[in-house]
């Protein structure tokens, strides 16, 4: 019995003891979760607050990275504009950008220009949009070859370096130069260009001009200064000249060997029959915008220049007398040593020349009667006498782009070759006629219209040919030099209207062919530029890019940019 409640007795005590130990150990299980608990959170805290500072860190680093790198950027598009053309020209006409006939020549110059504009930089682009035009242009061609560079220069100020030119130096006028090597010496050569020389003016004012007996040169001599004539007649101005000019300002004191070209005046040459100057004015420009040096002298009193390289027979209605003949034979001779150039231009307005006739006939060459008609209309263009040439000569084309040149003429003359070649003199047709063309005089009809009259003679006629002289060189070297007679059948071959119209290439050709002969650098034919309205002028095409771009496609970018690292950030 006993037994039995010890062992009741003994049960209850381990039961009870049992109970304890489990409720201390289930506290201090509790105990050691919460401690557990705890240290997890702060560690947790702890992992956060790093993540956050490694993040922020990142951001900063990232940031500063960026802003480091747009400052860089900055700097290296600043160095890029201020020294290659890298820019936009959004302009209609490409007002501030150079033709690709330009940017091949003033990337190959390979000698110091230094550009000198005689004015205060603010008061010459604030002058007018175009000086704002051709000031923005030189800046180009700066850019493009680190051999030019230009300056400002007041007048005023600076009066040693003034007497130091040549020229006479009047406000805004602009001055190229260059230091040659001539014969072991140092020649400074130059070329000054006038405000005008930068502009055009329209064809109904130099056509008033030519009625009253005046020109652009003419009423600038006049005037006395440039600045005077265009506050009078700025008007008129209708496009910018200025690529034309400089190109041909760095072409003049540039080429290491600069041709001469001398125009022979003073017996009644040709007037233009539309604007009664002369119809081959604009082909002067086209000479010195190509960087030829061009003048002119009276033939009747003067000796023609020893420097000239072509001289220049334009269209006279008077026959020259025997010793002005003899002048421009002495020239083309050149003491024995030929290598001399004429352009003679026959004009249906001449009367009688047998002196000229005789001289020609040395090379070859002889201006016929009549003018040169086509017989269809797909050949001429209102008028039978109004023609287009297509069979040309593809000698001395070297500077032609145009795989099918089209030439134009009217009132032309035909131009025969005596013989193919005698005496160290050859002949060559360079533009000629379709088979069907024909030769006649013309008449007035009841109408007041020129119309082919009395037929002289029928088959392919001849617009432009060239005689040529040769001579062997004396030092057994197989070389010749050559003395060539260019001889054209018409003024109207070479006028304005023609020269300039893109649909002929009437300039292209001629050009090549006066280069070739005189084996000259390549030449340019530059179109003026318009400018209207203000100096930013873009077309609608574009201000819908700009518009598009700036209101849309920017701020699209933006944004999604934005969102992806909101987003980057979010899920981490």
């Amino acid at each position: 019995m006993e037994n039995n409640e010890e062992k009741v007795s003994t049960g209850s005590e381990e039961l009870l003891k049992k109970i304890v130990d489990d409720e201390k150990k289930e506290k201090s299980d509790k105990g050691s979760d919460k401690k557990g608990k705890a240290e997890k959170s702060k560690k947790d805290h702890d992992s956060g607050a790093a993540k956050k500072l490694k993040h922020g860190t990142m951001a900063t680093v990232f940031t500063c990275v960026f802003l480091a790198l747009l400052v860089l950027v900055n700097v290296v598009a600043t160095v890029l504009f201020e020294r290659y053309p890298i820019t936009i020209d959004l302009t209609k006409d490409k007002i501030y950008s150079m033709t690709e006939e330009s940017e091949e020549y003033v990337k190959n110059v390979d000698r110091d220009v230094l550009v000198t504009i005689f004015a205060d930089e603010e008061t010459y682009i604030n002058y007018s949009a175009y000086n704002q035009q051709a000031i923005e242009l030189l800046k180009n061609y700066c850019k493009m070859n680190h051999h030019i560079s230009y300056r400002f220069m007041d007048i005023d100020s600076n009066p040693d370096v003034i007497k130091s030119y040549s020229d006479n130096i009047s406000e805004f006028d602009i001055i190229f130069e260059t230091d040659s090597e001539v014969d072991g010496e140092t020649v400074k050569r130059t070329r000054k260009l006038g405000m005008i020389d930068l502009l055009t003016f329209n064809d109904e004012f130099i056509t008033q001009l030519s009625q009253s007996g005046m020109s652009i040169d003419i009423i600038r001599e006049q005037a006395g200064s440039d600045l005077k004539v265009l506050s009078y007649y700025g008007q008129a101005v209708e496009s910018s000249n200025a690529e034309q000019a400089f190109t041909s300002a760095l072409m003049t004191v540039t080429d290491p060997d600069p041709v001469y070209v001398t125009f022979l005046n003073g017996r009644n040459e040709a007037a233009d029959l539309v604007t009664g100057g002369s119809p081959l004015s604009y082909f002067k420009t086209l000479l010195v915008a190509n960087g030829y040096n061009v003048n002119e002298i009276d033939i009747t009193t003067e000796e023609i220049p020893s420097e000239t390289d072509i001289a220049v027979i334009a269209a006279p209605t008077v026959d020259y007398l025997p010793e002005e003949v003899q002048k421009v034979s002495d020239f083309l001779n050149n003491g024995g040593q030929l290598g001399r150039q004429l352009i003679y231009v026959a004009s249906y307005s001449q009367d009688k020349t047998p002196n000229l006739d005789e001289f020609l006939a040395e090379y070859g060459l002889e201006i016929g009667d009549g003018v040169i008609c086509e017989s269809y209309g797909e050949n001429y263009i209102n008028y039978p006498y109004i023609t287009k040439a297509t069979d040309v000569s593809d000698n001395f084309s070297q500077d032609v782009i145009s795989k099918d040149l089209l030439i134009s003429a009217m009132y032309t003359r035909p131009v025969n070759t005596l013989f193919d070649e005698q005496n160290m003199v050859s002949t060559e047709k360079y533009v000629q006629s379709t088979d069907n063309a024909y030769t006649a005089e013309l008449e007035y009809n009841s109408s007041y219209e020129q119309v082919p009259s009395d037929i002289l003679t029928r088959g392919k006629q001849c617009y432009f040919a060239v005689g040529s002289k040769a001579k062997f060189a004396d030092d057994g070297s197989g070389d010749t030099a050559y003395s060539n007679v260019l001889c054209f059948g018409s003024e109207y071959l070479l006028q304005s209207n023609i020269l300039s119209a893109q649909q002929y290439d009437n300039s292209e050709y001629f050009f090549s062919v006066l280069a070739g002969v005189t084996h000259k650098s390549d030449g340019i034919f530059i179109k003026p530029k318009t400018i209207k309205g203000t100096a930013f002028d873009i077309d609608q095409s574009k201000k819908t890019v700009l518009m598009w771009t700036f209101i849309v496609i920017l701020p699209v970018a933006v944004l999604a940019v934005g969102l992806v690292v909101w987003l980057r950030r979010k899920n981490k």
